[in-house]
């Protein structure tokens, strides 16, 4: 199956199982790094209206940046898509617009840009995607940054670092002195 073609592998409603390597996802480790190749599964099959279809299932383990510390961390990513394979954009909008004409819910469309399988190219897209957003849910990481409260008076509870630069800080005064005063939002402008 190694250079089948996508139609060849929905009419024999094949299945591919194979490991991709990082060197051929060049822009999903352009966004985090891939700690082992990803696995992918992929069974393929023609709908009643003869367009290829993929249901692919997906993992490997990555290192993202977490986003409170932003230190890296191991994450597990599997998932799974169902689509439809186009060979042009020509191609994918015609199906939309006629599932939209016909009030059905077309698939998630993937353009493919050749007949022959890439299985790289058939999930790159889905695994950027896919990436999560939050990666530490640890409350007590040695990493996380510091959360500093202010009192009432506008003072924070703790002494700052020299270093911190406090960018509203002389805000309240200027408003203070511009005579701007709380509640003035709802007035007509002459």
């Amino acid at each position: 199956m190694a250079n089948s073609s996508y139609k060849s592998l929905a009419q024999k409603n094949g299945v591919v199982n194979r490991m991709v390597a990082a060197d051929e996802l060049p822009r999903f480790t352009a966004a985090c790094k891939l700690t082992e190749d990803v696995k992918v599964e992929a069974h393929f099959r023609l709908d009643d209206q003869g367009r290829i279809c993929v249901a692919a299932e997906i993992s490997s383990r990555i290192d993202v940046d977490c986003h409170l510390c932003n230190e890296s961390v191991v994450w597990p990513l599997s998932m799974a898509f169902k689509a439809l394979v186009a060979f042009d954009e020509q191609q994918a909008n015609e199906w939309t617009e006629r599932s939209s004409a016909s009030s059905s819910e077309v698939e998630h469309i993937i353009v493919a840009a050749g007949q022959v399988l890439d299985v790289a190219e058939l999930i790159e897209d889905e695994l950027i995607l896919g990436l999560p957003r939050q990666v530490c849910f640890d409350e007590k990481c040695a990493n996380m940054p510091e959360l500093r409260f202010v009192d009432k008076d506008g003072k924070a509870t703790e002494d700052l670092p020299s270093d911190r630069q406090l960018p509203f800080q002389g805000l309240r005064e200027l408003v203070a002195n511009n005579g701007l005063e709380k509640d003035r939002g709802d007035q007509e402008i002459d």
